[in-house]
């Protein structure tokens, strides 16, 4: 079937996108579970070679189970796959070892890298804090001015580590590139000079391009391409094309497929009326090229939408196995996403949707919400939100990454909004009421829980033998109540020594 075009022409058919694709990957002689294989024998002395080089440049020295940026790795999966510390077997023994205090609500997912700890507040502040200790190593702020509204204070965006840089964008779409070790600032772009726009989204940098996006009220969206030495712009794309009104926001992280150079975005609901050719690329997943910014698919669910069903919960990239004695193929490479209306796969070379599982009824305020979900052990873990004339409700589930079916499912005491996490056979989330949890994730039985003191936004990461974590308040809270909130970060450990 060939796709429609709009600004940026769709490449072929997608049968066609399959087979370059194929052949593209034929030519990649290494499988990924080889190339696992080889890096685990290997391992040991790499990390030790990276130990001395971080230590003679000052750069944070890099731990076995690192956790470098939003989704973990490029795919977006929030699993760490190298965390053997902590597990099902001692999660029950978690205490807390270290708390930070920001001036602001802390909507961000920290960023672990060995000794180091990075995460971005409301209150302005990119802070750098030692991760054994939770002491404060340097504090970089971004410019803001405090007559805009509320809502564009300082920094929604998780940043990302690399080579000894630090990547992230605050709330007026501009993006900064931080040397680690001091807080210096190499370089930053601004992506849009309209008072409306904002950047929630998280940068996923490889290979030399910072990737990412922003949002906007009533104005246009983008979704872009950086240098990631320079900062320089190297490409751009409009999700609502040809107008200068619109939304379709980039609320999350994209994802990238680093064999095939592909990169994944979602976006939101438009916010006006607008023809259907302008609403093309609201509420919808698209794949670009990443070197060029080719259009190569996209999937719309829900044309022309008047119910704001956005997706709000980043791509994530991942290979599923068919359930045993299933006739037909038994692998899939797929991309998937949950938005307001439910949980999406699909072949992430030409966008067949392979399935679509609902868990609460759609609207505006439920389905997955704000990043809750992850990937892992051939199983989608996905929280979905419902309102009911009897109040909210939610519940987590484990579906079946080939089919979408329901593994296990568990209710909730109150609704998640906020990035969850997964590592060795443990599944971790934060709810509004501030309780803090962690779930077997084979059978979803509870193995511990926190109380914080207000509710969990920013996201979990699981990183060393550590669980790391914030606190911030509902959004709709006002500036008065927010300086009345104790906004912190959290450390546990197995042993608080």
């Amino acid at each position: 079937m060939t796709l429609e075009t709009g600004e940026g022409a769709v490449a072929g058919t997608r049968k066609g996108r399959e087979s370059q694709m194929a052949e593209k990957r034929h030519q990649t002689k290494a499988t990924r579970r080889e190339f696992l294989e080889g890096a685990g024998a290997t391992a040991a002395l790499m990390l030790a070679g990276q130990r001395r080089a971080a230590l003679a440049q000052g750069r944070p020295q890099p731990g076995a189970a690192d956790w470098p940026r939003f989704g973990c790795d490029l795919h977006n999966t929030r699993f760490n796959a190298r965390e053997t510390t902590l597990g099902r077997e001692n999660v029950g023994r978690l205490k807390l070892k270290w708390t930070f205090d920001a001036q602001g609500r802390i909507q961000t997912c920290p960023t672990v890298v060995g000794d180091r700890l990075f995460f971005g507040s409301r209150d302005g502040y990119l802070y750098s804090l030692d991760s054994a200790t939770g002491k404060l190593k340097w504090k970089f702020q971004v410019d803001f001015q405090t007559t805009l509204r509320f809502n564009h204070w300082g920094i929604r965006s998780s940043c990302q580590y690399v080579d000894g840089r630090i990547y992230f964008g605050d709330n007026f779409t501009t993006v900064h590139c931080l040397d680690a070790a001091s807080g210096k600032e190499i370089w930053q772009t601004q992506l849009s000079k309209f008072r409306d726009t904002n950047m929630l989204c998280s940068v996923n940098v490889h290979n030399g391009k910072v990737l990412t996006g922003y949002s906007s009220d009533i104005g246009n969206s983008e979704i872009a391409c950086l240098d990631a030495e320079t900062g320089a712009v190297a490409w751009r794309f409009r999700v609502v094309p040809g107008t200068e009104l619109g939304g379709g926001s980039v609320w999350t992280s994209p994802a990238i497929d680093e064999e095939n150079d592909i990169v994944y975005n979602v976006t939101g609901s438009v916010k006006s009326y607008l023809s259907p050719g302008h609403m093309l690329y609201s509420e919808s997943i698209l794949a670009h090229d990443v070197d060029s910014g080719e259009l190569l698919w996209y999937d719309q669910p829900n044309p022309h939408d008047a119910f704001d069903l956005d997706f709000s919960c980043h791509p994530m990239i991942f290979d599923a196995q068919a359930p045993g004695g299933y006739r037909g193929k038994v692998m899939r490479q797929c991309v998937g996403a949950g938005n307001k209306a439910g949980f999406f796969c699909w072949n992430r070379f030409t966008g067949e949707l392979y399935w679509k599982t609902m868990l609460t009824n759609q609207s505006g305020s439920g389905g997955p919400l704000l990043n809750s979900t992850a990937v892992a052990y051939n199983q989608i873990f996905v929280v979905s939100n419902a309102l009911t004339p009897r109040g909210s409700m939610s519940v987590t589930a484990a579906l079946n990454a080939y089919t979408g079916d329901i593994v296990w499912w568990l209710p909730n005491t109150a609704v998640i909004r906020g990035p969850v996490a997964i590592a060795n056979g443990v599944f971790y989330q934060g709810l509004v009421d501030g309780a803090l949890q962690a779930l077997d994730s084979e059978d979803g039985r509870t193995l511990w829980e926190y109380q914080l003191p207000t509710a969990h936004r920013g996201g979990i990461a699981i990183a060393n033998g550590a669980l790391y974590t914030s606190n911030g308040a509902l959004l709709g809270t006002s500036e008065e109540e927010e300086k009345e909130h104790r906004y912190s970060v959290y450390a546990f450990t197995i042993d608080r020594a």
